[in-house]
């Protein structure tokens, strides 16, 4: 299905994907002077950094955590309202991107324990080294009978080949333990074929209460001799993952596009 979408629309809904998907941030500025307070999560060199990042582009890391990312949050909140109650700043949160700051204590701890997991397999010498650049998670609102499940997608590099990919983790919890149940490579690839568009990213949205994930797809057109090169699709379709693992749609893959530039 395809619809008409004006390029002011198209635009901000790349900025999902164009900016890194940081935990927490906030811009705060006093005069001239701004500053931006950041939860990276994972970090550069820790599971956890809370950074302050100058108008310069320096980065400072105030704090770090290398088992639990409550820390992190923790430190970024103390740290934002320090800069507004005793040194005057004005702070602006910026809008949630990678849906951390929704997951409550007990998802923190899985996430905590897949990110760790997943940066220790990046390091090891039995496999290819990567890198675990960034995330986006979310989790079932109201699971029936404390049967949660939680979807983290990981975004990897390959610092070797330059290679960027995701693998999405989809996690059943049921307030006691909790398994993966799937573990899924390049998300973009379980996504419905639209004819003449190819699906170039897809990223989680959300999680209903009976296990569906919702996902937000970018599309390009296919190229033909003779056409001219067309501005990004953007869609979403819900798939949902069966008790074998498998992954199967539960709606059509649904899409817009950029309004065709006046000739």
């Amino acid at each position: 299905m395809k619809k008409r979408l004006t390029r002011s629309v198209i635009l901000l809904l790349a900025s999902v994907f164009a900016q890194p998907l940081y935990a927490l941030e906030f811009e705060c500025s006093a005069g001239s002077d701004k500053r931006f307070i950041r939860l990276e999560l994972p970090g550069i060199e820790h599971l956890c950094e809370v950074t302050v990042t100058y108008t310069n582009d320096e980065r400072k890391v105030m704090w770090y955590a290398d088992h639990d990312s409550n820390f992190c949050t923790e430190k970024t909140n103390e740290l934002t309202n320090k800069y507004e109650n005793k040194w005057g700043f004005t702070c602006e949160q910026w809008p949630d991107h990678d849906g951390v700051d929704k997951l409550n204590a007990r998802q923190r701890t899985i996430l905590d324990a897949e990110l760790k997991a997943l940066i220790a397999q990046g390091q090891s010498t039995n496999s290819p080294p990567f890198l675990v650049e960034g995330l986006k998670a979310a989790a079932s609102p109201n699971g029936a009978n404390g049967n949660n499940l939680l979807v983290i997608q990981f975004f990897l590099h390959e610092p070797n080949t330059g290679s960027t990919k995701d693998v999405t983790h989809v996690i059943h919890d049921d307030g006691v333990s909790w398994n993966t149940l799937s573990k899924i490579d390049t998300l973009a690839k379980y996504i419905d074929e639209n004819e003449g568009y190819i699906v170039n990213s897809a990223l989680i949205s959300s999680v209903t209460d009976n296990g569906a994930m919702k996902i937000i797809t970018v599309l390009d057109e296919a190229a033909s001799t003779g056409s001219q090169p067309s501005a990004g699709c953007y869609g979403n379709q819900t798939l949902a993952t069966q008790s074998d693992g498998k992954i199967i749609a539960r709606t059509p893959h649904r899409y817009v596009c950029p309004e065709a530039d006046a000739g």
